[in-house]
């Protein structure tokens, strides 16, 4: 029988998958010497918000702001969870 697709489990996996790749990225930031292989791996992508949104009420102000900040390696964790996503179901 094929077991049901869950949403959150996948959310969960690519998560740890750009989680751990993040942390490999800057480990390899302070391993590799410089070179033109440690700029291509460690170049950061920003993908957010730079100014919060704020939404004033009035009795109280909340704000809100969201920045994703991905390199090469942690482009590669995703993938890899994706593999791992596909293969242990």
């Amino acid at each position: 029988m094929r077991q049901k697709f869950s949403v959150g489990r996948a959310l969960g996996i690519v998560l740890l998958g750009a989680i751990i790749g993040g942390i490999l990225g800057e480990l390899f930031g302070m391993v590799l010497p410089e070179s033109v292989v440690r700029e291509f791996l460690l170049k950061k992508y920003e993908l957010g918000f730079t100014q919060p949104f704020a939404f004033d009420l009035s009795i109280i102000t909340l704000s809100f702001s969201v920045m994703f900040r991905m390199n090469v390696v942690s482009l590669l964790g995703i993938v890899f969870g994706f593999y791992i996503l596909k293969y242990t179901r």
